[in-house]
């Protein structure tokens, strides 16, 4: 069995004068979208926000990261992404997507209600996110003070890596991204806003280490791994990093053992983590919402059937069960089934069939109203001036670059 076990690497070095890194906050790069306040927020977070990477940012020019996006946190500093030429816009807007969802309030809970001093710690410590080409291996890291997420290891929906549950370029998107927002946002070595929740996290950790929940050694090298994460106090950071993939189905296509993160943990399927690990389920929930809340973007080449609702005989959909929000790209056919829960979908260029399924579902188009013709009751067809042609079924709310109407009001 094939176990990985890579450590989350931050690489600690100072950056130059004026560009991100660890302790340099930095101001926004990438233009604002003229969009009117109404506008989805897909309509303003597409392929666009990725820009060539400004010439003032040297040092990882120098590492080949030639594209750039960013977040901007609530003070106004962003928290910068980087990324090699050879990732794709689609890989590029869902690591930005999942780190804006991990920032998004999660209403209720007990440490997420208001991120807005996390973001801002996040931007205030310097965080940067860098996107290498190729594969991780230790010791090729990017030199910049960064967290790396490398090309191998982003899947996209619609991608065959992402459809085929392919393992050997599994998504470690959620857990490097997270590993970022603990380290620089909620506080392990650097001060962050959550020291309370950090403190639960590692205490749950070793915990989970002592009744084996979590480090489970399935290989002899397991051992020495937490020893490396207890030297370095990266427990916490790895702990709750494995309960999230689960939980958000990464682990549930994975035949080849018990468990998640490649047996090391007890869990996973979300299932699982509420009866092995119920602590670690509520520590999840704690910051993070059931669902990921931002649209996950599809791949421009996709053209099957993406489905939102779990089917057993389609292993995939552990992971798209957890999608409220699709957005399709390029101008490829597609087709996408929702489930039973809100779900908005983003419509590209192509002639789509759009199943919204029970709940209150919403399709975006981010023309304006004059440039669609629609006819039709259920479904509904929704014609482009450059005659694609999309089929809306259980939809009721159309979303256009001025605002939302109901379907049953046109």
């Amino acid at each position: 069995m094939r176990m990985p076990l890579a450590l989350s690497v931050l690489v600690a070095c100072n950056p130059g004068k004026g560009q991100p890194g660890y302790g340099e906050p930095s101001e926004p790069q990438v233009p604002d979208v003229d969009v009117p306040d109404t506008a989805h927020d897909a309509c303003r977070n597409g392929p666009e926000v990725i820009i060539d990477t400004p010439e003032s940012y040297s040092r990882y020019l120098r590492e080949d990261l030639s594209r750039y996006t960013e977040v901007v946190a609530p003070n106004g500093s962003v928290i910068a992404i980087f990324a090699h030429e050879d990732l794709n816009d689609v890989q590029i807007l869902r690591a930005r997507n999942l780190l804006r969802g991990f920032l998004e309030d999660h209403p209720g809970s007990r440490y997420g209600a208001d991120k807005t001093a996390v973001a801002n710690a996040m931007a205030d410590n310097g965080a940067v996110l860098v996107l290498p080409s190729g594969e991780h291996s230790e010791g090729n890291e990017p030199d910049v003070p960064a967290q790396p997420l490398y090309e191998d290891e982003t899947p996209v929906a619609g991608h065959r890596w992402f459809m085929d549950n392919d393992f050997d370029h599994r998504d470690a998107a959620m857990e490097e991204i997270f590993h970022l927002v603990h380290d620089t946002g909620i506080g392990t070595y650097m001060p962050g806003a959550l020291p309370d929740y950090q403190a639960e996290l590692l205490a749950e950790a070793e915990s989970a280490i002592e009744d084996g929940r979590w480090g489970i050694p399935v290989e002899p090298g397991v051992e020495e791994w937490l020893e490396e994460l207890e030297e370095e106090d990266s427990l916490a950071q790895e702990y709750i990093a494995s309960v999230i993939d689960s939980a958000y189905g990464l682990w549930g296509p994975w035949d080849e053992g018990e468990g998640g993160m490649w047996g090391v943990y007890i869990a996973k399927t979300r299932d699982e983590v509420a009866s092995k690990d119920p602590a670690g389920l509520e520590l999840f929930e704690a910051f993070l919402p059931g669902q990921l809340p931002l649209p996950e973007p599809v791949h421009p080449d996709f053209a099957g059937t993406l489905s939102l609702v779990f089917d057993a005989d389609e292993p995939y959909t552990h992971k798209s069960r957890y999608f409220d929000a699709v957005h399709l790209l390029g101008s490829g056919d597609a087709s996408v089934q929702g489930h039973e829960g809100d779900n908005t979908f983003v419509s590209n260029a192509g002639s789509n069939a759009l199943d919204g399924g029970a709940g209150t579902d919403t399709v975006v188009y981010c023309g304006s109203r004059d440039d669609y013709t629609l006819s039709g009751g259920e479904p509904l067809t929704v014609t482009h001036t450059d005659g694609a042609i999309d089929t809306l079924s259980a939809v009721e709310r159309l979303h256009f670059f001025e605002g939302d109407v109901a379907v049953e009001d046109l």
